[in-house]
């Protein structure tokens, strides 16, 4: 297997492990939030997970050797941190509140975005080719199909953070009907207390008609 090869396997090996990563921060959140809203959180990890299994299948037709190419873990790393970091921030919450359910949710909103750059940014480098070129001789799938893949992975980032600003508004405009309901309402007890005793009797009591 050429260095090559093996750099453009490790990309995805690092991106499998990017997406179970993503499965375990989903779950922990649709557990802290109520229903609906949790479904749509948990159908995300769902997607994570079938993403993996895509990645998985690609790596399979390969003899991947153990040793991680650091290329491709110094690129990534980080990304992989900031999802272990969130998930452990959220698995720490007992019971998320509106200001912080929108906050993690602005975080996971960045997520999906960065993780479909990483995907584009794949399909862009030579990566691609080079694996193609590779399970082209066994006649398995051409160029075009290849990135039919990797267009899918990155069609369901821009699904999965629609999904999440969508929770997000939902979450808002309930934020908004609870402050509504709880703005004490003022009641005047005497709405007529502005006018003056003297006026009133002035109207109840007309003047005597004093023409002749």
């Amino acid at each position: 297997m050429s260095d090559k090869l093996q750099e453009s396997l490790q990309y995805l090996k690092q991106y499998s492990i990017i997406e179970n990563e993503a499965i375990k921060l989903y779950e922990t959140l649709s557990k802290k939030i109520n229903q609906p809203e949790s479904s749509f959180i948990l159908g995300i990890a769902c997607d994570s997970l079938k993403n993996t299994k895509i990645i998985q299948g690609i790596l399979d037709c390969f003899d991947m050797p153990e040793l991680e190419n650091k290329i491709a873990r110094k690129d990534l790393s980080e990304l992989v941190e900031e999802i272990i970091a969130l998930e452990k921030k959220i698995s720490k919450i007992n019971s998320l509140d509106y200001l912080v359910s929108s906050e993690i949710l602005k975080e996971s909103i960045e997520l999906e975005v960065a993780l479909g750059k990483v995907y584009t940014n794949y399909l862009e480098s030579n990566s691609a080719r080079i694996i193609v070129d590779e399970l082209a001789k066994t006649g398995m799938i051409s160029l075009a199909n290849f990135k039919k893949i990797i267009e899918y992975l990155i069609e369901e980032k821009g699904k999965h953070r629609e999904i999440i600003v969508e929770t997000k508004y939902i979450l808002d405009a309930k934020e908004t009907e609870n402050r509504m309901q709880i703005t004490p309402l003022i009641k005047y007890q005497n709405p007529d207390g502005w006018i003056r005793e003297s006026t009133i009797h002035a109207f109840v009591n007309p003047p005597e008609n004093t023409l002749p």
